[in-house]
């Protein structure tokens, strides 16, 4: 009877567990706040006769022992009627491959909702986020697509998030003669005080990767910001968090671009449909990654145990033990069945885990503060690939609306005529004027933008560059010269001036020489007087030893020989004559035959020679005095004498020219520089220019820039040029490296040049912006030769020769006139119009030897005698030549 009962209630307790509820167990290690919450929705879609249960562990905790022995313990706790189908795996690495190892020992599915180094994953092994190959690959796309070929930073929170960046490091190509890497790396302390390493960063570069923990992403911008990193226009961060979009970065009021990723688009119908209907009451646009894949994954699990229990699969319960002598094994074929899944309705796009990775899913690149339009889309499908959404066009309008958006900080320094401070008490741009003040303001006008000028510290170039190296200003605008060692800290602008290096030097003062009589200088008035009286000296001497000389009397008819009479052509005027035609190297007609005369005039000669040619010698000197101190004319002839000393400006462009120069001429010229005592160094252009002026003698020359001599010698007409420019450069507008603004800068720039407005600027500046009158420089002033205040007085002597040779002929043409009126018994007047008829025929070769009246009558002769009275003239007219004794000499 006993065993009557006992085989009817064994028969009744299997019959009852016939129609018992199967049950199922999932073990979640993740948060319990959503977990719990979305099962509760997603158990219903299965099937009814299935009794499941979802157990939440937390598992914040790194250490691996605490749980394996948490997994061991819940495992030793649980039913055997209950069967474990799946584990959802914790966010920390350690405590996750513990957790991996026994579930694979378990064999049982295990699935990872978070990132995890690229790794062989065992079959049990499913992992959502996306495969750790193909994101490091996303990544390196993406910053090649930003063009970020001058360099950037990476900063890191995790050892092992390095990983994630080897496709992007490989960026940085190795290049010959690169002088450091353009890639570089800072690990971040979680929770600690980063702004030793932000503010590094502010000088090393502009483009910055940030990779850290989505909840930490607004602590670290804070400490950037209390360090001045997001004040800068063109200053980009990217963030490779998938969470970084949710994140609100309005209250940190950056002015830096700011770029991350998203795995799905919470703007989409079918996103926001599913978190209208399983995250109620929680925005689109909040929804993060986690909680995303743990909503996928749990639909996973869903989707895999219905399509068992489809199948006709019997989830029977089965009791697992850590200690177990030999791997269990997968009896339902539940991991099977969870690749063969093919899930299309899911917050993070399909999902098909063939191989236990996800290796199809699309990356968005976004900008924070435009999230509805991705920049552009990475696929999986097309590893190598980027798909950019905007076109040229769009991309101008964007950058133009954060430039509208942004004041621009301009650093200068003060220095005529680029800048100068002309009202103190006035307010920002105000205070300032100059020939940079006006070009920023037309760029402005063309590129719509507001700026502030700032002087930078101490008036320095070098503190002008550190500006813009450390992000401080926007642009640099002075006399600013494009050189290669400061292209390898800033940027520049397209040149807005062309100039040359040359030698500022001063004008002698020619007030002694400036006068008509300064040809007469070379010889004293002393020598001058002893001259001319020792030429009419000489001349009488002369005249009378010439008077004794029997060789000076000669017949006047030498084809005579019977002739009786002999004269002596030397008189007083022939021989002042011959004096001064000596002394001027002109010669004479006549010489004298005798010897003592030939004596005499040989010793004038000797005297002659030295004074003359001391005199030219002497003339050619003096007439160009205001050469006397200063004969240099070109840098050669600087560098060969050392008496006049030459400067420059110390750590300026034109120091970085002599100091680099591999022209042994400027080496041995920067040698001599350097070695000077007193130095001759000074530390602007004004100082130097002063040193120039106030040196006597001329004593000091000054290399500077073109631009600025012009200035200068346009104000002080004291300053000269020394021969041409030894180089030829720039000025252009210095800007941070690889700043997104530049082309818009250059873009300005061309237009004002083309327009003819640069120009405009320099003359206004160089020309019209100046106090009195400007300095004329014409040919002659700038010439070597000799000018008209010199030697006018020559002009004046020949004028003066001139007049006096008039005076004398018209004396002589009268007295002429006079003497022969009175021979040939004519009126004065009417011997005057004959003379003068005869004058004014100027090509008549031949004349009469007595004037023909110009008309028959006179008061002196009657009028019916004409024929006698021209007889007589006649015959009077050839014995005044002479003709009548000819014929009785035959």
């Amino acid at each position: 009877m006993l065993l009557l009962v006992s085989t009817f209630l064994i028969l009744i307790s299997l019959s009852l567990r016939g129609f018992a509820k199967e049950k199922i167990l999932i073990e979640s290690f993740l948060k319990e706040d959503q977990t719990t919450f979305l099962w509760n929705i997603l158990k219903y879609d299965l099937d009814e006769n299935l009794d499941n249960e979802l157990q939440i562990y937390n598992m914040l905790d790194k250490d691996i022992f605490k749980a394996s022995k948490l997994q061991c313990q819940i495992l030793k706790d649980s039913e055997d009627t209950s069967r474990l189908v799946a584990v959802l795996s914790p966010n920390s690495l350690e405590a996750s491959l513990i957790l991996q190892s026994i579930s694979t020992y378990l064999n049982v599915s295990y699935i990872i909702t978070s990132w995890r180094p690229k790794s062989l994953l065992p079959s049990n092994v499913f992992n959502l986020y996306p495969d750790a190959d193909l994101l490091s690959i996303a990544l390196a796309r993406i910053v090649k697509s930003f063009d970020w070929s001058a360099g950037f930073v990476i900063l890191y929170e995790d050892d092992a998030s390095l990983l994630l960046f080897q496709e992007v490091l490989k960026l940085q190509e190795f290049k010959e003669g690169m002088k450091e890497n353009h890639v570089t790396m800072h690990k971040l302390e979680i929770g600690g005080d980063n702004r030793h390493i932000l503010k590094s960063v502010r000088s090393i570069s502009n483009r910055i990767i940030l990779d850290c923990h989505s909840s930490r992403i607004i602590e670290y911008f804070k400490q950037a910001q209390e360090v001045d990193l997001l004040s800068d226009f063109s200053r980009s961060f990217f963030l490779t968090s998938l969470d970084a979009h949710t994140l609100n970065f309005g209250e940190l009021k950056a002015s830096v671009n700011i770029t991350t990723i998203r795995l799905f688009d919470p703007t989409s119908a079918s996103f926001q449909n599913i978190v209208s209907e399983y995250f109620p009451g929680v925005p689109a646009g909040q929804i993060k990654v986690e909680e995303a894949l743990m909503f996928d994954a749990l639909n996973l699990i869903v989707a895999s145990i219905n399509q068992l229990r489809d199948q006709g699969v019997k989830f029977s319960g089965k009791a697992l033990d850590c200690q177990n002598d030999s791997p269990y094994e997968d009896d339902l074929g539940f991991l099977k069945a969870m690749k063969k899944v093919k899930l299309e309705d899911t917050l993070t796009g399909p999902i098909a885990l063939h191989n236990g990775k996800r290796d199809n899913f699309v990356l968005e690149v976004i900008e924070t503060d435009m999230p509805e339009k991705p920049i552009a889309v990475w696929q999986s499908e097309f590893p190598d690939e980027i798909h950019l959404t905007r076109n040229a066009t769009e991309r101008e309008a964007e950058l133009q609306r954060r430039m509208a958006n942004y004041n621009f900080i301009v650093t200068s320094r003060t220095g005529e005529p680029y800048l100068v401070e002309h009202q103190p008490e006035a307010y920002k741009n105000n205070r300032y004027r100059g020939y940079s003040m006006d070009l920023i303001t037309e760029i402005a006008k063309l590129i719509n933008i507001t700026f502030e000028f700032r002087l930078t510290q101490d008036n320095t170039l070098d503190n002008l560059i550190n500006d813009l190296v450390e992000q401080r200003a926007d642009l640099g605008i002075c006399d600013f010269t494009i050189t290669p060692l400061r292209r390898e800290k800033i940027d520049f602008s397209m040149p807005f001036m062309n100039l040359g290096i040359g030698i500022l030097h001063k004008e002698t003062n020619r007030q002694e020489v400036d006068n008509l009589y300064a040809f007469m200088r070379p010889i004293s008035s002393r020598v001058w007087f002893y001259l001319w009286i020792l030429s009419t000296v000489t001349s009488i001497t002369m005249f009378f030893v010439a008077r004794l000389a029997p060789r000076e009397w000669e017949s006047p008819k030498p084809w005579d020989p019977e002739t009786k009479e002999h004269e002596n052509i030397w008189n007083l005027k022939n021989f002042f004559w011959l004096s001064v035609g000596s002394i001027t190297a002109q010669g004479c007609d006549i010489l004298p035959k005798s010897v003592s005369t030939r004596v005499i005039v040989a010793s004038w000669w000797f005297l002659s020679l030295i004074i003359t040619n001391s005199y030219t010698a002497t003339l050619a000197a003096f007439l160009t005095a205001q050469k006397r101190d200063v004969t240099i004319d070109s840098v050669q002839e600087l560098a060969a004498q050392s008496r006049v000393k030459y400067g420059l400006m110390a750590k300026g462009s034109t120091e970085q020219f002599f100091s680099n120069s591999t022209n042994p001429f400027y080496q041995k010229m920067w040698n001599t520089m350097k070695n000077e005592k007193p130095s001759v160094f000074e530390k602007d252009n004004n100082a130097g220019v002063e040193r120039v002026i106030s040196t006597k003698d001329g004593l000091y020359a000054f290399f500077m820039e073109s631009t600025g001599m012009e200035y200068q010698m346009e104000r002080e007409c004291g300053l000269r040029k020394i021969g041409g420019l030894l180089d030829s450069k720039s000025y252009g507008i210095g800007m941070p490296l690889n700043a997104d603004y530049r082309h818009k800068i250059n873009s300005a720039v061309l237009k004002l040049q083309e327009s003819g407005k640069l120009m405009q600027l320099k003359d206004k500046w160089w020309k019209k912006e100046q106090i009195g009158n400007p300095c004329k420089r014409n040919a002659e002033e700038q010439s070597t030769a000799l000018a008209l205040s010199n030697i006018g007085g020559v002009f004046i002597v020949l004028a003066v020769g001139v007049g006096l040779a008039y005076i004398i002929a018209i004396f002589e043409f009268l007295w002429h006139v006079q003497k022969l009126s009175l021979e040939e018994h004519l009126t004065y007047m009417e011997t005057i119009k004959c003379e003068l008829k005869f004058a004014c025929k100027i090509f008549t070769k031949k004349k009469r030897a007595k004037p023909l009246p110009s008309e028959p009558s006179s008061s002196s002769r009657s009028s019916n005698s004409p024929p006698s009275e021209l007889k007589s003239m006649f015959s009077k007219s050839m014995s005044l030549m002479n003709f009548q004794k000819e014929q009785e000499s035959k």
